[in-house]
């Protein structure tokens, strides 16, 4: 078949991959990188690329000659790719592979040390248990022998309880005994008494006058062994004591002597430690030793803290008015407890009606005019009561 001339721009691939492998030149790349490497082998060998033109065979022969030669050349590139990356990908598969070995190492390792530590774990477990249940046995064991103890503490105590009841049930009975007694003499001495006054009555030229005070005498006597005093232990409320005391000391008819030596036996606990602080004649001066308890135990140096409680004092929302005039009633006794009874009542009044909470009670109060705190109570009920009565008829 005959040949025909082709320039440089109009050769195909394959004919620029044959003029190059003739001309011992690279072959890969695109048909633009072919042309230039083929047009400088033409300008190395003194050839115009321009106006060079090349002898192509028409033949169908060597066009596949060049169709295989450029297949053969494109399977050994693509051999030679595949092997790179097969390789490639080994590396991989065996880094991957010794990855998971170590991995599975690991796994096995923990594994191991979780066993491990879960077996020191249930013996520590096994060994709380076992603990437990000594220390239950030994608690229990304690619980026995202090219930036993208990019970046997108790029951001595009981018995020493029920000794000393019978003692004192004993005493008591000798104290009765003994009362009954000197209550014989007494009323026996009496009846004598009684007998020398009649008898001294009836005889001529009697003292009427010394015989009525010796039988007054006689009675003021029986009279003394009535009333004993409470006793103070420095605890409870001197003031309402003294009262008490007070009281006693009136029924009995004591004089101040009697008084303080009265009252000096009925201090106890600490209350008697004031004692010590008083001279034999400050312990015999009843005013001198009421004065000392009241420094120590009264509520006189407080008069001005009560003051403030009784100016800020008003009715509270859920007080009733005989809750209010108690509290009123007891703050105005310890603010002004040196206060003449009268003034202290119109005190009392005048606090009272500053703290009703009800404005309309209150001026009931003020245009009624009670001059004490109980009729000023009574005031006031009968005004709630007449008001909850018309608000019922309305």
């Amino acid at each position: 078949m005959a040949s025909r001339q082709v320039s440089l721009k109009d050769l195909k691939v394959a004919d620029l991959k044959r003029e190059l492998e003739e001309r011992e030149c690279e072959t890969t790349g695109k048909k633009a990188d072919l042309q230039n490497r083929l047009k400088e082998a033409l300008e190395n060998e003194g050839e115009n690329p321009d106006i060079f033109l090349f002898e192509i065979a028409g033949d169908i022969n060597s066009a596949l000659q060049s169709l295989k030669g450029s297949l053969e050349q494109k399977l050994i590139e693509n051999g030679s790719n595949l092997e790179q990356k097969f390789e490639e990908t080994s590396g991989n598969l065996r880094g991957m592979e010794q990855n998971l070995r170590g991995m599975e190492q690991r796994l096995v390792e923990n594994a191991t040390q979780m066993q491990q530590k879960f077996e020191e774990t249930s013996g520590n477990l096994r060994g709380m248990e076992q603990k437990l249940m000594e220390n239950h046995t030994t608690l229990e064991k304690k619980i026995t022998e202090n219930s036993s103890w208990l019970q046997k503490q108790m029951d001595g105590k009981f018995g020493e309880i029920e000794n000393k009841l019978v003692t004192v049930e004993e005493e008591f009975q000798n104290k009765f005994l003994e009362m009954e007694r000197k209550f014989a003499t007494l009323v026996l001495e009496g009846g004598e008494q009684q007998r020398m006054i009649n008898t001294t009555l009836k005889s001529p030229g009697s003292d009427i006058d010394r015989m009525t005070n010796l039988q007054a005498s006689s009675h003021m006597e029986m009279s003394k062994i009535r009333m004993k005093p409470p006793q103070f232990d420095g605890k409870s409320s001197w003031v309402n004591y003294l009262r008490q005391f007070e009281a006693a000391a009136k029924a009995n008819g004591w004089s101040l002597a009697e008084k303080a030596t009265a009252l000096t036996l009925a201090l106890r606990g600490d209350a008697t430690d004031i004692l010590q602080t008083l001279s034999l004649e400050e312990q015999e001066d009843y005013h001198q030793l009421v004065r000392h308890l009241e420094m120590r135990y009264g509520q006189s140096h407080l008069e001005h803290v009560y003051h403030s409680q009784l100016k800020n004092r008003y009715q509270k929302s859920n007080e009733s008015l005989q809750e209010f005039e108690a509290d009123i009633a007891r703050l105005v006794r310890l603010a002004y407890s040196s206060t003449p009874e009268n003034v202290m009542e119109r005190l009392a009044v005048q606090a009272f009606l500053d703290g009703l909470r009800d404005t309309e009670t209150r001026q009931a109060l003020t245009l009624a005019r009670p001059s004490k705190l109980v009729d000023a109570l009574a005031r006031a009920l009968e005004f709630e009561a007449a008001k909850q009565s018309c608000r019922g008829q309305g």
